[in-house]
């Protein structure tokens, strides 16, 4: 079962540029093995870039990896798709691996790993250790990024018919990549985030190049890249991972930039707006408490009696 063409995009690009990406993924890992020593002695700027060089590798190179496997598992017939819009949901005898279930058992295995990792002091000082240079501070007891990626990836499969959900895939993939090269190298801070704005720049740049060379409208690929980059800074800013919420910004840019509705969306934040300020006021008045001098006064009036 191979994926059918959505808004324009065509599978053999989908596929060339999941190779593409693999191929960049891997000059990065090259650069940093030849390179990154010495980079990262010297510290500075150039120092974050090659540390964000050897994490964006593995990133890029496992984010494609993974796509690629549920491209050609369907086109190969090992899968079928995991879109739940699709209509091989029922269960029919010998069909081949649903591939919404596939991917939703690679979540659990990583969840289960997570929580030994988190509850066995000897197997996160051993993952520490093996995985040096790869893991982020926040990481070291919480759980890691690969805890959101897989998720991610499979929200957007599971959302989306396979060329559309591939393609947000490598907007994580990739244009995350370029967004956090970008933030080691820049030097403008996006508000009081650790993100910088030619991150942003550069994640917005890669999300178009990929959207317009899969086949997507000129249009399209700008407004999908555009929503996915606002996705990815929000999700800094107000503390949400970026490889859980990238993927969803990606098919959900695609759809909204193919069948815009602008005036509706813009009326229902209006009045989710209106409804959580009406909501807030609600609480504020039967939630408030008493001041110290109404207590005091209160207490005063029952010992009177």
């Amino acid at each position: 079962m191979t994926s059918t063409e959505y808004a324009g995009i065509s599978t053999e690009k989908i596929e060339s540029a999941l190779g593409y990406g693999a191929v960049l993924g891997t000059c990065f890992l090259l650069l940093n093995a030849l390179f990154g020593k010495s980079a990262k002695k010297k510290g500075g700027r150039t120092g974050r870039v090659f540390v964000e060089l050897q994490r964006k590798s593995f990133h890029m190179i496992g984010g494609c990896i993974l796509a690629a496997c549920y491209q050609w598992g369907m086109k190969w017939g090992y899968f079928t798709s995991a879109f739940l819009g699709s209509d091989h949901l029922a269960n029919i005898p010998n069909r081949p691996f649903d591939g919404g279930s596939a991917y939703v058992a690679l979540c659990l295995i990583e969840w289960i790993i997570e929580f030994i990792r988190l509850q066995v002091p000897a197997v996160r000082t051993m993952w520490l250790r093996t995985f040096r240079g790869l893991v982020r501070e926040k990481e070291h007891n919480a759980a890691s990024g690969l805890a959101y990626f897989l998720p991610g990836i499979t929200a957007a499969m599971l959302a989306a018919p396979p060329n559309a959900a591939i393609l947000a895939i490598l907007y994580l993939s990739v244009g995350d990549a370029a967004a956090s090269i970008g933030t080691a190298a820049g030097v403008i801070p996006v508000g009081s985030s650790k993100r910088r704005v030619e991150g942003s720049i550069g994640c917005f740049i890669v999300c178009s190049v990929i959207g317009a060379y899969v086949g997507l409208e000129t249009r399209v690929a700008l407004m999908s890249a555009g929503i996915v980059t606002l996705g990815e800074v929000l999700a800094e800013v107000i503390g949400l991972d970026d490889n859980f919420v990238i993927p969803l910004m990606g098919v959900v840019g695609l759809r909204i930039a193919l069948a815009p509705q602008y005036g509706y969306m813009a009326a229902t934040m209006g009045a989710g707006v209106g409804v959580g300020a009406a909501l807030g006021l609600v609480v504020s008045f039967t939630g408030r408490e008493p001041s110290a001098k109404a207590v005091a006064a209160k207490a005063a009036a029952a010992k009177s009696k």
